[in-house]
């Protein structure tokens, strides 16, 4: 198909719906149809601005005519993580996960009790609490994933017991080398 306006009709209604001011007509289940002899090239030619008839506005549906998206873009998240409103999406997230540079911080291994299993990692609160800056970064918790796993298990249980070396990334201390159940 190759002109949208040729191949689709609503009749026209007074008062309702129909024919807005600029050529295009909203039916009554809401579809708009390009204004007519020009299909989309004809609507994008200027046929669907917000001069007249009804539209969507910043206030809701309203007759005094629509929106122009063409000038100056819907409005929503856009230039610096920003919405319409000014606000932000949060804080920028830095890298994580198992396959950051590391560096082990103990010689001897250390125990701790699994708090929390999600899948494919997990949270370890250790026995003694590790002296370290970065040891108060996730509630005095060690991030474990499952390929830190040793001795061919797959996953931690809640509440149990395991043995791990701790090691430093950029994301905090996590547990490698982890023996549990």
């Amino acid at each position: 198909p190759t002109d949208l306006g040729a191949m689709a009709w609503a009749p026209q209604q007074k008062g309702g719906k129909g024919w807005n001011g600029n050529g295009a007509i909203h039916t009554p289940m809401g579809v708009v149809v390009p204004p007519r002899g020009g299909g989309i090239a004809g609507a994008m030619a200027g046929g669907w601005k917000g001069g007249g008839g009804k539209g969507w506005s910043d206030k809701g549906w309203s007759d005094k005519g629509g929106k122009d998206f063409g000038k100056g873009g819907f409005k929503g998240y856009g230039k610096d993580g920003k919405d319409g409103n000014g606000k932000g999406k949060g804080k920028p997230r830095g890298p994580s996960g198992p396959g950051l540079p590391r560096e082990r911080i103990t010689e001897e291994p250390v125990t701790g009790e699994v708090q929390e299993w999600r899948g494919k990692y997990g949270w370890i609160t250790p026995t003694v609490p590790i002296e370290h800056q970065l040891a108060q970064k996730h509630k005095g918790n060690i991030y474990v994933s499952m390929s830190d796993l040793v001795g061919g298990i797959t996953e931690l249980t809640q509440g149990s017991l395991c043995q791990f070396h701790v090691f430093q990334d950029s994301s905090g201390l996590g547990a490698e080398e982890c023996l549990g159940s």
